[in-house]
């Protein structure tokens, strides 16, 4: 009878899940098709996960009713993605090239649902009673969810549209690709956007994880890992660019890529701070 119940729950937990995987998909559509403009489809991202969100609250189990629809968001768009660029790589005789059928901004609202949905529920385990199962599901299913879609933004970033090699000039002079973007700015403000923040911020989730799994480590180890690798490695990242001739080998970027990751990373011990201050000592960090 026991064993009856819980498969009642995980079979409404599932029904629960599509369903709001399937809002999820649905506030996709419209917001992926304002390519050109930032503030109207943010502003509708994050509106409609909240109200998503709201909606489960209805459910006993909303954290992990919201952590698997998720994680069944992420792998619905990366299979519909890896089809849907099949098609145009047979359609267009297999060139080996990139052939766009999405551009950065969808990427940036698939995150921003994560982002707001997670952080929705995670205000709410502060506000709240910690329900420790829950939780550690919660924890569990959209941290799977995230690094699907964090796998999916570095590969398309730096392999799907680098395909296609070319002649690209080595540009280590400090400042100069951050001047362009501020004489394009008035011509194309969109572009420029994308390209600057996509810079600065692609690498701030992998500081924090670095500063999360490095909670307990000595402060000094810790420091020396965070402040060198991202230096190590976007360097080489850079290099490798000019190297294989599929990318701008540029100081800049590197330069943006590492704050970017140091930012991420600084941001670890003021979110574990914050959340010890609002639950008053009650939970000690605000990510697991």
């Amino acid at each position: 009878m026991k064993i009856h119940y819980f498969d009642e729950i995980k079979i409404h937990i599932a029904i629960q899940s599509v369903a709001a995987a399937a809002a999820y998909v649905l506030l996709c559509l419209p917001v992926f098709n304002m390519t050109g403009t930032i503030v109207i489809p943010v502003a509708l991202t994050v509106f409609g996960s909240v109200i998503i969100c709201t909606g489960a609250l209805f459910s006993k189990f909303s954290e992990i009713v919201i952590s698997d629809a998720l994680l069944i968001l992420m792998f619905f768009w990366l299979m519909f993605a890896l089809i849907k660029q099949f098609l145009l790589q047979i359609e267009a005789g297999f060139v080996f090239e990139w052939i766009y059928f999405f551009y950065f901004d969808k990427l940036l609202m698939l995150g921003l649902i994560w982002l707001t949905s997670v952080m929705f529920f995670l205000i709410k385990r502060l506000f709240g009673k910690n329900k420790t199962i829950e939780y550690l599901l919660f924890f569990k299913n959209s941290g799977r969810a995230f690094l699907i879609f964090y796998i999916f933004l570095l590969v398309f970033s730096f392999v799907f549209i680098r395909l296609q090699q070319g002649e690209y000039p080595f540009n280590f002079i400090p400042f100069r690709t951050l001047k362009k973007y501020a004489s394009d700015w008035n011509s194309i403000p969109y572009e420029v956007f994308m390209m600057f923040c996509g810079n600065l911020f692609y690498f701030s989730p992998l500081g924090y994880i670095f500063a999360v799994k490095l909670r307990e480590v000595k402060v000094f180890k810790k420091s020396i890992v965070i402040f060198f690798f991202p230096i190590i490695t976007f360097t080489a990242l850079e290099f490798s660019q000019y190297f294989f001739q599929n990318g701008y080998c540029e100081f800049d970027d590197m330069m943006m890529n590492s704050i970017g990751f140091w930012l991420g990373s600084a941001l670890c011990p003021f979110t574990d701070y914050i959340a010890i201050k609002i639950s008053n000592g009650r939970i000690k960090t605000f990510w697991i």
